[in-house]
């Protein structure tokens, strides 16, 4: 989820340089909904992995649709065989292994480190474009904003008070804050900050949802399981957003709601490229093994660094901005 939205500002750099052209956008299901409405994104191409049928469908599309211009923004060896069967005259790609002689546009390896955007962002440098950077965005219908006010209605939130989301899943162990501080962190926002909490899932995490409403003294309520437009429609009605390294962290953003992002051994110079300015947060402390990127971890010292009082912190500070 979180590459894709992170692509969109080059998505529009491409929009601004080129207005009158089709912009095509080629993403793996599920996360390719999410682009339905894009207004920079004329059309979405769907990667279904174990769906053969749809993979011979693509590729005839692909080879059938005369692209002018293909930029290959993940590199992988697959995302680089569906660049390669465009049939662009200009494929634009990293220079990777096997995979650098599908494209006859190089991006050169850098030791700089850059953040998510601006490495996307870098990938359309062959263009020698000009454009003005804007944030993540991901389009949310009129029809869907009422969906999820009807939906916070019946969930007996009041819309006239602030809802603060927390989402304590993560696709990885390593990522995820402990479960009873996110359930102290609930009980202090609804006690001392007057807000309605309603906390997110994704579909392996009902268990990790249950044992942390057990741990809380407030009357929440277990969430539903919502699809990824339905997710993103809810976080727009939401005053601000806590949530681990993982993709609703990218997502909410997106929406224009602001975030507080809990890391821990991810990269946040990288993965947290979210203005203060517009009232996101970062909670992080610098460990000695800070940045391992690991996924699992029996230690998990950096997120027992990270207390309930820091994201408190973070919380107020962003619905004060906001």
């Amino acid at each position: 989820m979180g590459d894709v939205i992170l692509t969109t500002p080059a998505v529009h750099a491409l929009r601004q340089a080129y207005p009158d052209a089709r912009i095509t956008y080629l993403a793996e299901a599920p996360f390719a909904e999410l682009l339905l409405h894009h207004p920079d994104i004329d059309d979405v191409l769907v990667v279904q992995k174990n769906n053969s049928k749809a993979m011979r469908q693509l590729f005839m599309k692909l080879l059938t649709s005369r692209f002018d211009i293909a930029i290959d923004l993940f590199c992988n060896p697959r995302s680089a065989i569906l660049i390669w069967f465009s049939g662009a005259r200009i494929r634009i790609g990293g220079e990777f292994r096997g995979r650098r002689l599908l494209y006859n546009r190089l991006i050169p390896f850098e030791s700089i480190q850059r953040n998510a955007v601006d490495f996307h962002l870098n990938y359309l440098s062959p263009l020698n474009i000009v454009y003005n950077k804007v944030e993540p965005f991901i389009q949310i219908t009129d029809e869907e904003k009422e969906w999820a006010r009807s939906y916070l209605r019946r969930q007996n939130f009041d819309l006239s008070r602030p809802i603060v989301g927390l989402h304590p899943g993560a696709t990885w162990p390593a990522k995820q804050w402990l479960p009873e501080r996110f359930a102290m962190l609930a009980d202090r926002i609804v006690r001392d900050l007057n807000a309605q909490v309603l906390f997110t899932m994704g579909p392996n995490e009902v268990s990790l949802l249950r044992s942390v409403l057990k741990q809380c003294s407030s009357d929440l309520k277990m969430p539903e399981l919502l699809s990824l437009r339905q997710l993103a429609a809810v976080l727009h009605c939401m005053a601000a957003f806590v949530s681990n390294d993982c993709g609703p962290l990218h997502l909410a953003p997106a929406v224009g709601t602001a975030v507080v992002g809990i890391f821990g051994p991810g990269t946040p110079e990288i993965w947290f490229p979210y203005r203060a300015d517009l009232g996101h947060r970062l909670v992080f402390h610098t460990l000695d093994c800070s940045r391992c990127n690991r996924d699992f971890c029996e230690k998990l010292d950096c997120m027992k660094a990270i207390t309930v009082d820091d994201v408190f912190k973070a919380v107020s500070a962003s619905l004060q901005r906001n």
